[in-house]
């Protein structure tokens, strides 16, 4: 008589709090119920979907290799099923000798996949949202490595913790993920910096512990050229922002400074990057080299984000094709949406391409952009952005469209983005002193951006003229 036990990893909802989110998390897939059948020491992975039938689960038992079987049965607390579909999470544990599998429904999606020390749950705060296939795969292949027992490697480079998730052969990455906890100033940073005493992260106008939002929220507006992301799909963003989701990891090898046990209490909120298979970084490399849509595609994304660390070290350089063409990729994006101006940083300011001006079709993505439909997205995926995220948010994409249409390079906006010297006031930041100067309690925020806009136009307009 052979035996088959099934052990499960579900998709895990939580009640998670965190400044400026919404508190449920929680994600409903397609396919939440991964099952391992163990049948002579092998590990056979079965996907069940929450819609399939019982039918349709017997048939493929019967598929899986060394486990054919005949005739069915499914019992729950001893009686057979005969429901159409399947609305639970799922233990199995039986044997096959008498063609006989016990299932064991359970009302409580807290199951965690044993006897496995790890575990890699998607999060999300709105069940209407659907991950994309790609997302999908991108958690599978991390998992899949995982039970391999290809464990994480802490990235060497960086101020957080950066781990490195493997395939199943060990070969190759396929992911990083970045927990919150492990931030730059956060409780169990792995590099010994102090704790943030405000809150206040190593940028100027950003906080502590959001730095994973803010990498999620980049890709989701990192628009495809034919728009947002209104569902999911699987086109990549205009500035090639790799794809990113929050996930919830349970692992021994990330920083656990008070010791580890293999408990919901040790696992991670962080966000979950794909890998990009790269040659390099741009600090790597001159600067001459890269393709000017390549570095305009970036400066459009950094300008809308105001992104207050864009370095050579955060872009990616891959070759494409059979002719090699270099592709940038932009990565590391905790550090934008500040709630101000003063830390932004675009190294490619300095590069002679950012003084060439936009294409056409670069013209044509930027006159598309709205703020306010992208506050109503990342509100929609969960991120209440704070208010004075929102107004530097606003103004930066304010910027980016009027400068653009009359007709300034990424050099000219940029530069009244930047700081020439730490102590020397950009040019943004003086239009909106002089807004506030004329502000009153009476003021609206609509008003204000009324009147950002009002001196942005003058500012603009003798920008052309020079």
């Amino acid at each position: 008589m052979s035996f088959a036990s099934v052990a499960l990893c579900p998709a895990l909802e939580e009640v998670v709090n965190f400044p400026g989110f919404v508190g449920r998390f929680g994600l409903s897939l397609d396919d939440p119920i991964l099952i391992f059948l163990n049948i002579a020491e092998s590990l056979n992975p079965m996907r069940v979907m929450e819609s399939d039938s019982l039918a349709s689960v017997k048939l493929r038992f019967q598929s899986i290799k060394g486990f054919f079987v005949k005739k069915q049965k499914l019992f729950y607390d001893g009686r057979e099923l005969a429901r159409d579909y399947l609305h639970h999470e799922l233990i199995l544990d039986g044997e096959n000798g008498e063609n006989v599998i016990h299932l064991l429904i359970k009302n409580s999606s807290k199951v965690l996949a044993k006897p496995k020390n790890f575990s890699v749950e998607p999060v999300a705060v709105n069940r209407e949202i659907e991950l994309s296939a790609l997302l999908k795969d991108l958690i599978s292949s991390t998992i899949e490595g995982l039970e391999k027992g290809n464990a994480p490697i802490k990235s060497s480079d960086g101020s957080g913790g950066a781990y490195f998730m493997q395939d199943q052969s060990g070969h190759k990455y396929v992911s990083v993920f970045k927990p919150i906890d492990e931030e730059p100033m956060a409780v169990n940073n792995p590099h010994g910096q102090p704790l943030s005493l405000d809150g206040e992260g190593l940028k100027k106008g950003t906080q502590v512990g959001e730095g994973a939002f803010r990498e999620v929220a980049a890709y989701l507006l990192d628009y495809p050229i034919t728009g947002p992301r209104s569902s999911p799909h699987d086109q990549p963003g205009f500035a090639g922002v790799p794809p990113t989701t929050m996930v919830k990891c349970l692992h021994k090898d990330f920083n656990h400074p008070n010791g580890y046990s293999f408990s919901q209490e040790n696992a991670k909120i962080g966000s979950l990057q794909m890998f990009v298979s790269n040659v390099g970084t741009c600090e790597d490399m001159g600067y001459g080299v890269f393709p000017v849509d390549q570095v305009h595609k970036i400066s459009v994304l950094d300008i809308r984000l105001a992104n207050a660390d864009r370095h050579g070290g955060n872009i990616l350089v891959s070759r494409d094709g059979n002719d090699g063409q270099i592709v940038l990729t932009p990565i590391d994006h905790g550090y934008c949406f500040p709630n101000k101006f003063e830390d932004c940083t675009f190294e490619w300011l300095y590069w002679p391409q950012a003084k060439e001006p936009y294409s056409s079709e670069t013209l044509e993505y930027i006159k598309a952009l709205d703020a306010e439909e992208d506050i109503e997205l990342l509100r929609f995926h969960g991120w209440e952005i704070p208010p004075s995220c929102a107004r530097v948010f606003r103004i930066s994409t304010m910027l980016l469209k009027k400068g653009a249409a009359k007709g300034l390079t990424p050099f000219a906006i940029g530069s009244i983005m930047c700081r020439e010297t730490l102590e020397k006031e950009s040019v943004i930041e003086q239009i909106i002193y002089d807004a506030e100067a004329m502000w009153s309690p009476e003021t609206t925020e609509e008003e204000f951006i009324s009147t950002v806009s009002a001196i942005m136009d003058r500012c603009l307009d003798q920008c052309s003229l020079n």
